[in-house]
């Protein structure tokens, strides 16, 4: 079992001190609880601090210098149950069951992804363990272009097909009911099924954080996330932060975070992504320099594919569509499982 908190763990030192001044803040924190709970039971040590009250467009920028004071990246925690009125959040982190990010290899990692989503099922026995693994979801992400306008969130088809390819669809299987069936080559192209690899960096024009900042006020602002509060994670990386509180997003694909944390690992040195907010399926990161052209969303597509096929099944239905409505000039990248 591998820890991820950057030790010593400064969290630790709003246990005495909740204003933060002890970790060299030149503000106070606004109230909040450290938070130890998780799907079984209480975590040895505090895995994340959480404000009280609802976030605000600043918040996020607000508190980023608790980062270069403490190692603490904010982060936006987003939804909510009606039932409970509170976020439960114990339920959505599970850190013993994270291994360690260092353990995976983001392009090996993507081309199995890839392969796995593409493979027809081939027996009863396989089909019965993905269907297990994996259900339909739709991508709800916000789209900010340029001027971080946020674009009207596109609704899932009554009648959502249950299923991807990771979770035992066939290739050519339909991603909504109703819709025309697609053919392997149509949906993939220009790549077919054949894995294209790494797709080339982006170099950030604008400093990756201010961006995050800039995107998580939209996140606010436009209400993309339900009832976000602003929440403080230690963590080496932004993109350490889901293997650092064993987020379990993606839980139907797999329980251990570490393998995401490795895969925007890489986008956060290509791209210069952050991760900005969660919510208990979704991720939202932010992306200083956003694919410009067609082409040069393509590649970057198809590795959204492999991260989160249902992205591009339950929503785009082709890489082609996918790139050019949800990466040519979109400064946040949102990715959804169930």
């Amino acid at each position: 079992m591998t820890t991820h908190a950057t030790p010593p763990n400064p969290l630790h030192i709003l246990a005495a001190d909740p204003t933060g001044r002890s970790l060299g803040l030149d503000f106070d924190l606004p109230p909040g609880t450290l938070h130890r709970l998780t799907l079984d039971g209480l975590w040895h040590e505090p895995l994340l601090w959480r404000a009280t009250e609802p976030a605000t467009e600043d918040s996020w920028g607000r508190l980023l210098p608790a980062l270069k004071a403490a190692g603490l990246r904010p982060v936006l925690l987003g939804g909510e149950r009606e039932s409970d009125g509170d976020q439960p959040w114990n339920e959505e982190l599970g850190p013993d069951l994270v291994t360690d990010p260092d353990d995976f290899e983001a392009g090996a990692l993507l081309a199995e992804w890839w392969a796995d989503n593409t493979a027809p099922v081939e027996d009863e026995e396989v089909a019965a363990v993905a269907d297990q693994r994996g259900a339909a979801v739709a991508d709800e992400g916000v789209e900010l272009a340029d001027g971080l306008e946020a674009g009207p969130e596109e609704e899932l088809a009554d009648g959502a097909a249950e299923g991807s390819w990771r979770a035992g669809r066939a290739p050519g299987q339909p991603a909504r009911e109703g819709g025309a069936d697609l053919d392997d080559a149509v949906a993939l192209a220009p790549y077919g099924t054949a894995w294209p690899g790494l797709a080339p960096a982006c170099p950030a024009v604008v400093d990756p954080d201010e961006r995050a900042a800039e995107v998580a006020a939209a996140l606010v602002e436009y209400d993309i996330l339900t009832a976000p509060r602003i929440a403080l994670v230690p963590a080496e990386r932004s993109a350490d932060v889901l293997a650092a509180i064993g987020w379990l997003g993606p839980l139907n694909y797999d329980e251990d975070a570490a393998p995401f944390s490795a895969v925007l690992r890489s986008w956060e040195d290509r791209f210069g992504i952050r991760v900005v907010a969660l919510e208990f399926d979704v991720l939202h990161v932010s992306v200083p320099r956003p694919p410009r052209t067609l082409e040069e969303a393509l590649p970057i597509a198809a590795e959204h594919f492999a991260f989160c096929p249902d992205n591009i099944w339950q929503d785009s239905e082709t890489l082609e569509r996918y790139a050019r409505e949800h990466l040519v000039g979109k400064h946040n990248w949102s990715f959804w499982w169930d």
